[in-house]
């Protein structure tokens, strides 16, 4: 049991640096909830609008993640061998590759983003909403990607909690600003779906100034000038680069994948569109949870490994997958409970209710698997083994789960339920290959001091 169960000062440390992440995301996500319900009341053609052009939203912000992931296994390395130049070096990375991602997604939304919509439903009311929620979403990309470079980075380097009160602040100034927006309270014109899509542009930018006071203070032994952005040494960008390629090429279609799956479930009709998005901003609540997971493995795995500490860093792994595991039966239970009322805050149709109810049931059974999965992908990342990352996560999706959904939604009249039902066993499987491949330790290395790295 000690190999799985650590001691007192192992889950202070734990709690310290997950915590307000997981709090942080925890009231992320209850504001997403309360913003759901908010365009819900224009109705189901608005939620499925919206839930559109977020799933869009969500390919570019995990492509965004696994560029940035690559120089954040170095970061929280870098930051245990207190290395603060390459420290740098690695932020700056993230700058230039979140502004060319954020840059090169909103060339494509300009131009093509109809065409994105239409994939997903051909009722051209819901598509003409989805097109006037993306024209000004589309902006918020920009200080959302300098926000998150500087946010990761400050989490890899173990400071969270001064991270909770900007996402306070920003939330409650996107939820203030989407009522009184959507739905022209105190004066203010009556904008519907667009008003959401401005109040969430506002909110950025009031996130990103906080963050910038944030670095000013409390960075500066990874902030940089912005006349020095490109100075970054070519041996450290190529070893960023190469440890990013796999993450990045993981996240992106690992995305790509959750969108074949809401473009499956798309094809049973708008009350299926709406349900599914529910159920995702539902889930959340819980699954908020991972965020936490990620963030404790960067602390106890990543940066101990950049001690040089193996062993003891092999010795955290174990014990932050079984805690990972134990915690999800508990939240899991917590959703099941919540999915008998939760829905009553919606004004939608029966059937809607009834997908959604079975969709967020199996979530909270299957919430355990999911947790593990995640806990053993953070671990392998950690330790720089981003081939295998790639393999169990977008390569297993790709290879079995979206040809399964897309054969089911196409050659079938198998009901949404049970087709969101096929397509969450499939975790199963991937689960026994990410035990395969954590057993072969390959991630248990010091980055750190590679020689490849040395100046």
């Amino acid at each position: 049991m000690r190999k799985i169960i650590g001691d007192r000062q192992f889950y202070k440390t734990l709690f310290m640096v997950s915590l307000p992440i997981v709090v942080q995301q925890l009231i992320t996500s209850s504001v997403q909830l309360v913003d759901n319900i908010m365009v819900g009341k224009l109705g189901e053609l608005a939620i499925g609008s919206v839930s559109v052009v977020n799933q869009l939203y969500f390919v570019v912000i995990l492509i965004t993640f696994g560029a940035m992931s690559g120089a954040g296994v170095f970061s929280a390395q870098y930051f245990g061998s207190k290395d603060f130049d390459k420290l740098k070096q690695t932020f700056r990375f993230k700058l230039l590759i979140g502004l060319v991602v954020a840059l090169v997604s909103f060339v494509l939304f300009s131009f093509f983003g109809t065409f994105f919509i239409s994939l997903f439903t051909s009722n051209p009311i819901t598509i003409s909403k989805g097109f006037d929620y993306l024209n000004i979403v589309k902006w918020s990309m920009f200080p959302w990607a300098i926000t998150i470079a500087i946010s990761n980075t400050f989490r890899e380097t173990g400071i969270t909690k001064p991270l909770l009160r900007i996402s306070i602040v920003a939330i409650l100034t996107n939820t203030i600003l989407n009522y009184l927006l959507i739905f022209g309270s105190f004066g203010f014109p009556e904008l519907g779906v667009k008003g959401a899509a401005i109040a969430t542009l506002i909110s950025r930018f009031v996130e990103l100034i906080l963050m910038f006071v944030l670095l000013l203070r409390r960075g500066k032994f990874f902030s940089t000038k912005m006349v020095h952005i490109f100075k970054i040494d070519k041996k450290i960008l190529g070893a960023i680069i190469f440890m990013a390629i796999p993450l990045l090429l993981n996240e992106a279609f690992w995305s790509l994948g959750q969108t074949m799956f809401l473009q499956a479930y798309s094809t049973r009709g708008d009350n299926a569109l709406a349900a599914m998005n529910i159920t995702n901003v539902i889930s959340q609540l819980i699954f908020v949870t991972f965020g936490g997971i990620g963030t404790g493995v960067a602390v106890l795995v990543g940066n101990t490994l950049g001690e040089n500490k193996l062993e003891k860093a092999k010795d955290n792994a174990h014990k932050l997958i079984a805690f990972a595991v134990f915690f999800a039966f508990v939240t899991g239970i917590v959703l099941f409970i919540l999915s008998f009322f939760i829905l009553d805050l919606y004004d939608i149709s029966d059937e809607t209710r009834r997908i959604a109810t079975f969709a967020i049931r199996i979530n909270a059974i299957f919430i355990p698997v999911f947790s593990f999965n995640v806990a053993i992908y953070f671990t392998l990342r950690a330790g720089g083994d981003t081939k295998s990352t790639l393999l169990m996560d977008s390569g297993y999706i790709w290879v079995v789960s979206v040809p399964i959904a897309f054969a089911l939604s196409r050659f079938t009249i198998m009901p949404v339920t049970l087709l969101f039902l096929v397509v969450q066993i499939m975790d199963f499987p991937k689960m026994l290959f990410a035990i395969w491949r954590y057993r072969k330790n390959h991630w248990v290395k010091n980055l750190a001091n590679n020689t490849n790295l040395s100046e």
